[in-house]
């Protein structure tokens, strides 16, 4: 059975999938996921087909170089000009810079994209998606560069990808995808519901493969009612024997160590692997001494999380979804060589706050170090200074905004904005009068 067919399948009976078309690849809708081209060219974003009006995902392909030029001589057919808060504002046409014939087709629910930059033999990286609604995760080869960039899944004449570019015996509801980045060929994986934690192994024969799936990893409470137990988004601490920074766990840097957050539930659980049995080994689970602690039954609690310096790996930021907050905690290592978690700071945000990137300026450069955070629900993103943890900026964006991306090269912030369909760059240049400010809106 071809993937066209497992498609409309997936849909259900009762459903339109008579009428329900092939999801778009010569346009934004739903943008779910977003990822640099390995050379900086092209901006990859997933359309996530989240409300099923379409037989699938899709992955379409922006050209910045193009966008770029058609950006600095504005006003134009392409890009125009508008004015918001004060701000000078460019509303651009997406579609103008996205070549379709670069388009792939996923299957429904898309979420965040993975770039493997050493996964694809013979290529410049492989894509790792995984989708929600029909449970799996694609892979994609990157060929080329530039004008000669190609993606390739075994797709067909559709551009479907084939059966043997998605990952087989998935469990359901994946939440977002991480990379091991300690140089260890994993990926990992947490499910939103039914308490679960899958770990891929990225260097199989025939591409990535499920190999562990640990089914109690997350904590529900049925006792007081909350029958959900899930978690979002997966962190790496840093592990380096010279500088003494080895968890203990870790049997010296020989097996990675990693945090998970848990998403209705205030906590965190750590994990480390072991590599040699491709085993996920749960650690002990640390709960959030914060307002987090006392919430409603069944609300989404904790959100993404991340190391402000991957490389030092010692002070881990946590998203709060529900109360708004972004939460500071101290990994440095005890007496016994365990990371701490202690709680040293917290600030409030906008409401349903999810995603986390962080921007730290290149030596040399100017501007502060920056968390930056997405508020689905107040269509803003929030900027938090790391030096004083205070919110210096709310950066009003489009409607929905979800996933984050940082172009180091143009020093922008891509902004998915997935219940307007648009994507909003955002200036990361403190040299500029525009800094943390709205540049342009694709959509």
């Amino acid at each position: 059975m071809g993937l066209s067919s497992v498609l409309v399948l997936a849909l259900g009976a009762g459903s339109c999938a008579a009428e329900a078309e092939d999801p778009p690849l010569d346009r934004l809708e739903l943008p779910t996921g977003l990822a640099l081209s390995p050379a900086g060219r092209w901006l990859l974003v997933t359309n996530g087909n989240w409300d099923r009006s379409r037989l699938g995902s899709s992955l379409v392909t922006l050209d910045l170089d193009a966008l770029e030029q058609s950006m600095a001589s504005a006003p134009s057919s392409s890009c125009r000009s508008a004015r918001a808060d004060g701000a000078s504002l460019l509303r651009c046409e997406a579609a103008d810079f996205i070549d379709a014939g670069r388009g792939l087709r996923l299957p429904s629910g898309a979420g965040n994209i993975a770039v493997d930059e050493d996964g694809a033999p013979g290529g410049n990286a492989r894509l790792l998606i995984p989708t929600r609604i029909f449970p799996s995760v694609g892979w994609i080869d990157v060929l080329g560069e530039g004008d000669t960039l190609s993606l390739r899944c075994g797709q067909d004449p559709r551009a479907y990808c084939d059966l043997d570019h998605l990952v087989p015996d998935l469990p359901e509801d994946p939440g977002r995808l991480s990379l091991d980045e300690q140089g260890f060929a994993f990926a990992y994986l947490p499910h939103l519901v039914d308490r679960r934690l899958s770990l891929l192994s990225l260097d199989a024969e025939r591409g990535p493969v499920v190999v562990d799936v640990e089914q109690q990893f997350f904590r529900s409470e049925e006792e007081s009612g909350n029958l959900l137990g899930g978690g979002l988004a997966v962190a790496q601490r840093a592990c380096d024997l010279e500088s003494g920074n080895a968890p203990a766990d870790s049997q010296d840097c020989a097996r990675p160590y990693l945090v998970a957050s848990q998403r209705f539930w205030p906590g965190l659980r750590p994990f480390r692997v072991a590599t040699g049995l491709d085993a996920i080994l749960p650690g002990v689970e640390v709960r959030i001494d914060s307002p987090a602690a006392s919430l409603a039954v069944d609300e989404p609690v904790l959100g993404d999380l991340g190391f402000e310096d991957p490389d030092q790996g010692e002070r881990l930021l946590v998203v709060s979804t529900t109360p708004p907050m972004l939460l500071r905690f101290d990994t440095s290592l005890d007496e016994g060589g365990d990371p701490r978690f202690d709680l040293v700071d917290s600030v409030g945000l906008c409401r349903n706050p999810n995603v986390l990137s962080v921007h730290r300026p290149a030596p040399g450069e100017p501007g502060a170090a920056l968390a930056l955070v997405s508020c689905y629900a107040d269509d803003q993103i929030a900027a938090v200074d790391l030096l004083t943890f205070t919110v210096v900026a709310s950066v009003p964006v489009g409607d929905g905004p979800n996933e984050l991306l940082i172009d180091e090269q143009r020093r922008w912030l891509y902004v998915a904005n997935t219940a307007g369909s648009s994507i909003s760059i955002v200036e990361l240049d403190a040299s500029s009068t525009d800094y943390l400010r709205v540049l342009a809106e694709l959509g």
